[in-house]
């Protein structure tokens, strides 16, 4: 074999490799892909494992949940209603209110937008019944919510320095409140006494 034939035969296998780099080269490539496997399954079974820790908790709640209907179902049959179990409708909770402290974040954001102007009890009430998709068995569950939750709710904004109460519980304590946001600075009743006629004449005299 001359010199020529021999450098054509030599070039195929310089190009491919010896036979161990080769086996080398491959058991890398089948590492990187088996860890990246490895790396999914353990991510997708931690999030199965969070998804049977959350619903634990609520199938415990029920649990008990159902323990203390049972209980009450007794107590029915005790005071000759045994059937009230039966016929009493559902009501939804009023603590559904997302995060800690969501009604007054709530109550904020609406007298935030309303300002200058005021908003008054029972529209604010209102607004949160729509908000967090409050339901009551009647109206006057919805007035218990409206004085017990909104109401307090407000008085604690107020007593923070948060709101204005523009009524006067105390010449009027069955009106429907009215409140407004406060802002750092002159109120509008302060700016209208400054700009009065009054006011500009005794500031140029």
């Amino acid at each position: 074999m001359n010199e020529v034939t021999r450098a054509t035969a030599v070039a195929p296998g310089e190009l491919r490799g010896t036979p161990r780099e080769e086996a080398s080269a491959t058991r890398t490539r089948t590492r990187s892909e088996v860890k990246w496997l490895a790396n999914e399954l353990a991510a997708v079974a931690g999030e199965l494992e969070l998804v049977d820790e959350a619903l634990r908790r609520p199938q415990a709640r029920k649990g008990r949940l159902l323990g203390v209907h049972a209980a009450l179902s007794d107590v029915a049959g005790l005071l000759t209603v045994p059937e009230l179990p039966a016929v009493v409708p559902a009501v939804r909770a009023h603590g559904r209110y997302g995060e800690r402290g969501g009604l007054r974040a709530l109550l904020r954001e609406l007298l935030r937008t309303a300002y200058p102007g005021a908003l008054d009890t029972l529209a604010l009430t209102e607004a949160a019944v729509q908000h967090f998709e409050l339901t009551f068995p009647n109206a006057e569950a919805r007035s218990r919510y409206r004085d017990q939750s909104v109401a307090t709710a407000m008085r604690r904004l107020h007593e923070r320095g948060e709101v204005e109460r523009l009524h006067d519980f105390r010449v009027t304590p069955n009106s429907v409140g009215a409140w407004r946001w406060k802002v750092e600075g002159p109120t509008l009743d302060e700016l209208r006494v400054t700009c009065s006629p009054e006011t500009a004449e005794a500031t140029w005299r």
